[in-house]
């Protein structure tokens, strides 16, 4: 019975990998190409299914992966025969790539700050309580660029200890904490991401499964553990797996030569501005992402994508505003006025102080 669990469970993860929808720099088109079938079949059923991290259309992608997986168990039995594999070997080796991918992914991501950046002009000007839980989170997280790196080296590290025989027992047990730990942020933050998570979160706790051995010896229990070496074939396939996941996750930073996104380039006028003389309009704020954000004395924000061609003036799609950066002004329909930039980077969020004692605030 325990065999044939691990039998679905393969085929379960190889289906769960390729119909994930999640963004790949140079592999896209691989994933892509297969997800569309799929993604077409389930959407002449509800063509209103978005297939996003945590929307209805993923949660059953998730469903057809465990059916998908059950259904190609009779291929998956001939093709253990055929080439003398045991399951629990073969259920170990494709974990241990979905948890490498994912750890590095994020462990890089974390690293060069590409995943906690530094919280817009917008963000910092809003009030606390009007942001939401996840905001919130990502945004002060963000601000910390010690914290958000360290984060990064321990997935990193948790991460490598995969790729050893000799350490991944103890970095089975580590992925547990690490993914036991996001699930715990995810749902307690409400941040989009938590079907992954928990899917991560599992899978490294049956990872661990795989290893009942040493798990025999932690609870002291006599058992004998015996590593075997690679075969040359494993080895390449193996390294070859690295090699192109390291490629993938990294690659582009290094031929950006960006492993801070914090230093990383803006646009020309991206950040927080007075608007002088409005009795509507507060501040607007350019978000490096090519919006302009109005904030109203009300405290409400809208958004509205902008033209960046001409340096010295951003127009929003609708014609309706223009930023005169040459002039410093403001052009609303008919009115103008007065910008003034705000130095949002000096506020207290992004200091990066630090105190031994506590004297000085009391």
């Amino acid at each position: 019975m325990t065999d044939r669990i691990r039998i679905i469970a393969i085929g379960t993860c190889i289906f769960w990998m390729l119909l994930l929808p999640f963004d790949y720099q140079y592999f896209d088109w691989f994933f892509k190409s297969l997800q569309t079938p799929f993604f077409s079949g389930l959407q002449v059923i509800d063509h209103d299914l978005i297939f996003e991290t945590d929307t209805y259309g993923t949660y059953l992608l998730t469903v057809l992966a465990v059916l998908l997986g059950a259904a190609v168990t009779p291929i998956t039995v001939l093709l253990l025969k055929k080439y003398d594999l045991k399951s629990v070997e073969v259920l170990k080796t494709i974990l241990a790539g979905i948890l490498f991918f994912f750890l590095f992914k994020y462990g890089w991501n974390k690293l060069v700050k590409l995943q906690f950046y530094l919280p817009e002009p917008n963000i910092a000007y809003s009030p606390l309580g009007k942001l939401s839980k996840d905001i919130a989170y990502w945004s002060v997280v963000g601000s910390s660029y010690s914290y958000t790196v360290i984060l990064g080296i321990v997935e990193l590290l948790v991460a490598g200890l995969l790729l050893f025989k000799r350490t991944q027992f103890l970095g089975s047990i580590l992925t547990i904490g690490v993914f036991a730990q996001v699930v715990l942020v995810n749902f307690s933050f409400d941040i989009s991401v938590k079907l992954l998570s928990t899917s991560l979160l599992i899978f490294s706790i049956a990872y661990s499964s795989c290893f009942a051995t040493q798990w025999k010896n932690v609870f002291g229990f006599p058992a004998l553990v015996v590593l075997t070496r690679d075969s040359g074939k494993k080895r390449i396939l193996k390294w070859g797996f690295a090699t192109l996941v390291l490629l993938e996750v990294s690659l582009s930073s290094f031929l950006a030569f960006n492993f801070n996104d914090d230093k990383t380039e803006r646009l020309p006028h991206h950040g927080a501005y007075e608007v002088k003389g409005s009795g509507n309009i507060k501040r607007i704020f350019i978000h490096r992402q090519q919006f302009l954000i109005v904030e109203t004395n009300s405290g409400d924000f809208s958004d509205y994508p902008i033209d960046i061609s001409n340096e010295n003036e951003y127009v929003t799609r609708n014609r309706e505003m223009i930023c005169n950066w040459t002039r410093n002004e403001f052009i609303l329909l008919q009115d103008t006025f007065k910008l003034k930039a705000l130095p949002y980077k000096e506020l207290p969020l992004f200091e990066n102080g630090f105190h031994w004692t506590s004297d000085e605030f009391h």
